[in-house]
């Protein structure tokens, strides 16, 4: 029986808005390097908008699953993540350099699930790598590959219809 979901951020949750690549990909490496200022974080940050059809079903998932994010990230991000877009009202939030491990690591996806107290095997993963199923399957999790946006997002309505009480 699932009682969790598992979101990838970028991808899954929210998609790339920016007309920028360029300054936005300087920015990242600054992230990285730990350089980047406030403004410079807040613009990678906004420079994503939420995958609204996904965000318009999180009131009627809540009510049903426990569910966090799982993302590969810098975490001078972390904060403004929920400051922008407001994911603390539906789950949690795992951030690997927070954490000390990253995707595809089993350990983040254990912290996770620990954190909504639910086991591995009771929860969907979604994702828009492909290089992840490997991992969560050994955690015998249920993995949906977001391709897109609009194909995961149909995937995940489908495996809910099929295999839970919660019809889309």
């Amino acid at each position: 029986m699932i009682k969790g979901i598992l979101f990838d951020w970028h991808g899954v949750l929210v998609e790339n808005n920016s007309n920028n690549d360029e300054t936005i990909k300087s920015i990242y490496n600054m992230l990285l390097q730990n350089t980047a200022e406030e403004d410079e974080i807040i613009e990678i940050v906004t420079s994503y908008k939420k995958y609204e059809p996904l965000w318009e079903m999180l009131p009627v998932l809540k009510k049903y699953f426990k569910m966090c994010v799982v993302n590969n990230g810098p975490k001078a991000t972390f904060k403004y993540w929920d400051q922008y877009y407001g994911y603390s009202e539906f789950m949690d939030f795992v951030n690997s350099e927070i954490e000390g491990v990253e995707k595809p690591q089993p350990e983040i996806y254990k912290i996770a699930c620990k954190r909504i107290g639910v086991d591995p095997s009771e929860v969907i993963y979604m994702d828009d790598s492909f290089g992840f199923p490997e991992e969560t399957e050994k955690l015998n999790m249920k993995f949906i590959h977001w391709s897109t946006t609009k194909d995961g997002f149909m995937e995940f309505k489908k495996y809910l219809n099929e295999h839970t009480e919660v019809q889309i």
